[in-house]
């Protein structure tokens, strides 16, 4: 179930069309019962109504006027048929009378069969079944309802008929009727368990809107005071969740700024000392000693500051934006780690487009590419060479920029791509120094400023040094 309004409205709508669908099954058998029961009985009314006529009308005749009467319905002189009703306007009724009339008929048997009174068309002639009560004949492709009455008095059999499909019709138009009717219903019912269950959502809306605007640093307590009983409990407690990571995150931002100057402060006066002990050594022993205590530092240093600078990219802090000069971002790169490439042997050269610029964040951008050159610069031999390359590239998407910085070190194999931009992952037999962290900030800053970071062979390298290329593009 991915929404509760899609599956509250099609579970209402769906209930009231069985519902309605039932009651108009329900109505259109009911009705067709009260119709039959109508019509069954209005023909025991007709044939009984013109027994008695034709009793009456014979009573008052003398017996020899009685027995001419007689003579003359049995030849057929006094058969009643009416005229052809067919109306060119569409009507079904004029002064002359009802097209129905051709489905109506009746017809009177003396006590031996002989027709003596019908009112019929040339199509339809009733049969002689001398069997009171209702029954069904078929006749003129038609079936047809019948209700036989004997009068012994007169001796005679009266049917009167009625056509099958009168009855359908009327029945078929009561349901389209009726049918109509519960359309329409259930459209305004439809409308309005919409406009229902949409007001009804409407503040549970409003709060996931509030959560999804949100900035991941935003930690404000959400607006409950439109939220329905039934999420409230929900919303005060995500509120004290937030509360709780606000107050969290605010003891991890100000140990980070402590725990900065408390761990550089110490490491500095340990460089400082370990530099004082090697300029004034007399011997090459306590020199190279003081030495490897100054890259110690070095190291711990480092790895110090990358740790820190991990932990304010998981904090969630806000980034800032603005215009950046990669031009001289990049040079001022190489300023900073031109000393360490001189000191290994590496030739270090950037390559920057003319006016290229990048609104992001420029000491993200630092860190990013300082980490990467630094990697770079590690990881190749004496006599190696990494570049820096900042140009732009137009794609399918649009125009995008392209930061790569390639190296002719020994490389990374493509299984190992992925898992190296873990934290504290270093390959095996690597002798150069490092913390495994450089490569896992760079894939936490390049997802945090909107860039895609891909890693594959350099173009610098060669059969026996591959190199690597560390890739990052910016939509």
């Amino acid at each position: 179930m991915k929404s509760i309004r899609s599956f509250l409205r099609r579970s209402l709508i769906g209930g009231v069309i069985i519902v309605l669908g039932a009651a108009a099954t329900w109505s259109y058998f009911d009705a067709r019962e009260q119709i039959d029961e109508l019509f069954d009985a209005q023909l025991a009314q007709n044939a009984r109504m013109l027994g008695r006529l034709y009793q009456s009308e014979l009573a008052s005749l003398s017996p020899v006027a009685r027995q001419q009467r007689l003579q003359e319905m049995t030849s057929g002189q006094f058969s009643l048929r009416p005229p052809s009703l067919s109306f060119a306007d569409g009507h079904e009724k004029s002064p002359l009378g009802h097209v129905y009339e051709d489905k109506l008929v009746f017809q009177m048997w003396d006590a031996l069969g002989q027709p003596l009174l019908g009112l019929s068309t040339p199509s339809v002639m009733l049969d002689y079944l001398p069997l009171p009560g209702y029954a069904k004949q078929h006749t003129d492709h038609h079936d047809w309802f019948t209700f036989t009455l004997y009068f012994p008095d007169s001796g005679i059999w009266v049917t009167a008929a009625q056509r099958e499909d009168v009855r359908d019709e009327l029945t078929g138009q009561i349901a389209l009727h009726n049918v109509l009717a519960l359309v329409v219903g259930l459209l305004v019912i439809a409308l309005l368990i919409g406009v229902a269950v949409s007001r009804g959502f409407r503040p549970v809306l409003r709060i996931s809107r509030q959560i999804t605007a949100r900035q991941p640093g935003y930690l404000e307590p959400l607006d409950a005071s439109e939220a329905p009983d039934e999420i409230r409990g929900m919303v005060d407690a995500l509120n004290g969740l937030l509360r709780r990571l606000a107050d969290t995150l605010d003891k991890e931002r100000r140990f980070t700024a402590n725990a900065a100057h408390e761990l550089r402060t110490p490491l500095a006066g340990i460089k400082v000392h370990a530099q004082n002990v090697e300029a004034d050594a007399t011997d090459e022993n306590s020199r190279r000693s003081a030495r490897m205590i100054v890259d110690g530092v070095n190291r711990m240093t480092r790895v110090v500051e990358q740790l820190l600078t991990l932990s304010r990219l998981e904090s969630g802090a806000e980034v800032p934006r603005s215009h950046v000069d990669l031009g001289h971002l990049a040079h001022e790169l190489a300023r900073d780690l031109g000393p360490m490439a001189r000191q290994r042997g590496v030739g270090m050269s950037v390559d920057v487009t003319p006016d290229a610029q990048l609104i992001s964040h420029e000491n993200g951008l630092y860190v990013l590419l300082r980490n990467l050159l630094d990697n770079a610069l590690r990881y190749t031999p004496e006599g190696g060479e990494v570049r820096l390359s900042i140009r732009r590239r137009e794609t399918s998407l649009g125009d995008g920029l392209i930061m790569e910085v390639m190296d002719t070190g020994p490389g990374i194999p493509p299984l190992e791509r992925q898992r190296v931009r873990e934290r504290f992952v270093r390959l095996a037999g690597q002798n150069t120094s490092g913390s495994g962290l450089g490569l896992s900030i760079v894939d936490e800053l390049a997802e945090r400023l909107g860039a895609e970071l891909t890693l594959d062979d350099s173009p610098l390298g060669s059969a026996a040094s591959p190199g690597l290329s560390a890739r990052l593009h910016f939509g």
